[in-house]
Parts: structure tokens; sequence; C-alpha cells
């Protein structure tokens, strides 16, 4: 069974790989990277603030601005930024839930915390790597399912 990421989350890690990869230019401005990456200029936004928020990366205004990471990408984890893009899960709070809903409780809990540990393994530089491994020698020409699907193939794999 394949991981599934959401549209926002294979799009944030694309922009945020596209950052990474093409380290020393500056910082990168979000039409830059919604071209080169084919994703909807607002939407890409839209991503940025929360990944912003989340202290991902840094925002610069004015002529020369645009979005950097806020470390190195050996020091981003792809746990942090699904914090970031994934909605939080309301928590329910019954109190007269069956034993055997709270045995499944227990066990997804059980599950979530091994998909945490999965995140936290996997670092934006392990995906540049990996890039680099594929042939991928600008993030530019990349598909943009590419990136994201690796993303996804290290997550199974480290799974």
């Amino acid at each position: 069974m394949a991981v599934k990421l959401s549209r926002e989350e294979q799009y944030g890690i694309m922009a945020l790989v596209d950052l990474a990869y093409n380290l020393g230019g500056g910082p990168a401005q979000v039409r830059q990277i919604a071209k080169r990456q084919k994703i909807p200029q607002r939407f890409l936004e839209q991503i940025f603030a929360k990944l912003r928020q989340a202290e991902v990366v840094i925002g610069k205004r004015g002529p020369r601005g645009g979005y950097s990471l806020a470390k190195d990408p050996n020091d981003i984890r792809l746990e942090e930024v699904m914090r970031a893009l994934r909605p939080k899960l309301q928590e329910d709070n019954r109190t007269d839930a069956p034993a055997l809903a709270e045995l499944i409780d227990v066990v997804w809990s059980e599950i979530e915390g091994s998909f945490q540990s999965t995140l936290r393994d996997v670092s934006l530089e392990n995906l540049c790597d990996r890039a680099r491994s594929l042939g991928i020698t600008d993030v530019d020409t990349s598909a943009p399912e590419t990136l994201a699907q690796e993303a996804s193939n290290l997550l199974t794999q480290n799974h």
C-alpha cells in the first residue's frame, strides 16, 4: 500500500526540494517555482505562507525578495514539512467509546508513530541526492510528479 500525499503536501515538498536543489541563487520567487514545477501560483503562495509560519522557509520582501530555506536542507525533515502542511486531526475525546474502538485507536497511534519516525529520517537533502542519482540535473526540467513520487518512494522504502 502506497503512502498518498495530498496535493498540498506534494506541491510543498516539490517547492522545498526545488529551493534546496537550486541553493546559491538567493531567494526564489513563488512565481518562478510555480512555473518550473507547474504548480498554480496562488496555491503555492498559500503553501509558502504555512511553511513560513512553521519556520521552514524565510520570506524576504522587495524586488530581490522571495523565499529561502530557514536552515540547511539536511536539517529540514519531511516530518517538519508534513506537520506544517497536514491539517491537524481532531481528537475524539469520547469517554463512552467501545473497547474495540479504543484498541483500534491504540494500534492506529502506533502506526502513526512509525510513520512519524520514517518522516524524521528523510531530509530535503536526501531527496536532492536521490534526484541527482536519478540523473535529474536540474529541478527545472523534471516532471512535477517526479520529486513528490521520490518522496513517497523514500517513505515506503523506510517503512
